[in-house]
């Protein structure tokens, strides 16, 4: 009975010490955000016969438990997952807006306005070459500004990129770590133990990974996890997949697509940071991108298509092309002939003016693209065609493109072009280029500002053409390069959409933000560590070790008083 007073007294000792130990680790890491809060189980332990009864044997801490809601742990890490990603996506188009800098003096929609605006200018003062000096300068801040936004697009994908390739690698680096406490963790439980500290790391480790991919997490009896991308897995026990980063060129663009190393699967879907950069290059960035050059691209169709049929000051003594074709042999429309700007079955007008007498001719080409008879028009049939004009040569180069060239004495220009082979070519044209990198005013108008075409007639007090410019602002000039819509309202979309997905997306983030920052409350009252409750219980357990020690105290005084009396 003796002996057994002294158990219970030690018991005590024992396990409120260990008790006061998961306290102090509690407090321990109170700043530490991965971390679960530890509780002892106390158990009264069996024996002891007193008086014909059995009272126990003292207590024990029987179990150390990690406070945890499995759930709430597995929603939390999807709503991280969500607002990761949609905070991507939302400074990837933040970014693109800056970008842009509309609604300032700078923007694009300012300089189109004040391009064609100098136009409407020069048809009022079609012989001032101050005016047609503005009509470059004002062309050049478009073109500027067109090139630095294309050329901010592009470092944006490049950016994306290179943060893909980051993810991926850290990706790696989690899933194999994962993978290693797998093993020890499972080698360490097996002996009936709680491997707190190492559960704890493989969930800061799972909460890095769920920021990144979309995870699906399941816990295998022996304490072990797999864990799964999409359908994909990425885990299972000590085994890890990794992922590899595949580099192609997509339309002079080097795109960045993660892939798993074994199977070449991609890994883009579901939310995270991997997918949202994906997703913020690809569906918004890239998108960007392509209306930029497309609305370049309209841009210079438009102009070109009215200026190459009218004249300047003076008319041409020679001209090249712009554009080259694929092949001077195929017909003119056809892809084989490789041109960006496609022409269609029509005529035009060549009016060829001798400079010292004035008088002028007039020849018309016939532009056959109606796929009829097989003797459609090719570059090499079109030279054939300006060459047959008495006082005009014409010639294919060797770099396929066209080559025309008035006799001394004579000037020539184009009227009526009905097919817009002229514009499709880049001849007699304001414009050169195919995308918003290579826009450019055609070096022989910038080197000689009277080639600027207001004229319709020639005239030198003539300058419709240059009124017909300046109206393709209006919203009722529908561009076929721009489907359907002027070139103010194409402008005007492309940036509407994207404030209004920048601002979805900032909706997005938001919302997502708000759904984690609750879901995380929660598991902070479960797992988290408050200072209070844990002052508390190491009160409670410090009282209760004085307790046992003066307990043993007082079984140490009777046993000495029993010893004294035999």
């Amino acid at each position: 009975m003796i002996g057994n007073g002294y158990q219970i007294g030690r018991s005590a000792l024992a396990a409120y010490q260990a008790a006061i130990s998961v306290t102090g680790q509690n407090i321990a890491n109170v700043a530490n955000p991965n971390y679960t809060r530890q509780t002892g189980r106390l158990t009264a332990q069996l024996g002891g016969e007193q008086v014909g009864d059995r009272p126990g044997g003292g207590v024990a801490l029987s179990q150390i438990q990690r406070q945890t809601d499995a759930a709430l742990v597995s929603r939390l890490r999807t709503a991280g997952a969500t607002r990761d990603g949609a905070q991507v996506i939302a400074g990837a188009l933040s970014q693109t807006e800056a970008l842009y800098n509309e609604l300032s003096e700078d923007d694009l929609s300012t300089q189109l306005s004040q391009l064609f605006a100098s136009f409407a200018a020069l048809q009022t003062s079609p012989q001032d070459i101050t005016q047609r000096d503005l009509v470059i300068a004002n062309a050049d801040r478009v073109i500027q500004t067109v090139n630095r936004q294309r050329e901010g697009l592009v470092n944006q994908v490049g950016d994306l990129n290179e943060q893909a390739v980051i993810a991926a690698e850290e990706v790696n680096g989690a899933a194999q770590e994962i993978a290693e406490l797998n093993s020890l963790i499972v080698q360490q439980e097996a002996g009936g133990y709680t491997a707190s500290a190492l559960r704890d790391r493989r969930d800061a480790l799972l909460n890095d990974l769920g920021s990144m991919v979309d995870l699906l997490v399941r816990e295998q009896p022996n304490g072990s996890i797999n864990v799964y991308v999409g359908s994909e897995p990425l885990v299972a026990f000590d085994r890890a997949r990794e992922l590899t980063i595949d580099r192609r060129l997509e339309d002079g663009l080097e795109i960045a697509s993660i892939r798993f190393a074994d199977s070449g699967a991609p890994v883009s879907e579901g939310n995270g940071q991997l997918p949202a950069l994906v997703a913020a290059r690809d569906l918004y960035v890239r998108d960007q991108l392509d209306r930029l050059d497309e609305l370049s691209r309209g841009l210079i169709f438009e102009i070109n298509s009215l200026h190459s049929e009218a004249v300047g000051l003076h008319g041409m003594a020679s001209v090249y092309s712009e554009y080259h074709v694929t092949d001077p042999g195929a017909t003119l429309n056809d892809p084989a002939a490789g041109l960006t700007f496609v022409p269609q079955n029509g005529t035009l007008l060549v009016k060829l003016r001798d400079t010292e007498a004035g008088t002028e001719t007039t020849s018309q080409i016939e532009v056959d693209l109606d796929g009829l008879n097989g003797d459609d028009t090719t570059l090499n049939s079109l030279a054939a065609d300006l060459n047959a004009i008495d006082g005009l040569s014409a010639s294919v180069t060797a770099d396929n493109r066209l080559f025309i060239q008035a006799d001394a004495g004579l000037e020539f220009h184009f009227a009526e072009d009905r097919s817009n082979v002229l514009a499709a070519l880049g001849i007699g044209g304001f414009f050169t280029g195919t995308s918003a990198d290579s826009l450019d005013v055609v070096a022989d108008v910038r080197s000689d500002v009277g080639l600027i075409a207001a004229s319709l007639s020639g005239s030198l007090a003539d300058a419709d053409n240059a009124g017909r410019i300046a109206r393709l602002t209006d919203g009722n000039q529908a561009s076929s390069m721009l489907g359907g819509r002027s070139i103010r309202d194409f402008h005007l979309g492309m940036v509407g959409d994207l404030a209004v997905q920048a601002s979805a997306a900032q909706t997005d983030a938001e919302a997502a933000d708000a759904v984690y920052t609750g879901l995380y409350a929660q598991r902070e009252a479960i797992s988290g560590v408050s200072l209070d409750e844990e002052a508390i219980n190491l009160s409670q357990y410090q009282t209760a070790f004085e307790g046992a020690a003066r307990y043993l105290s007082v079984v140490d005084e009777m046993t000495n008083e029993i010893l004294a009396l035999t």
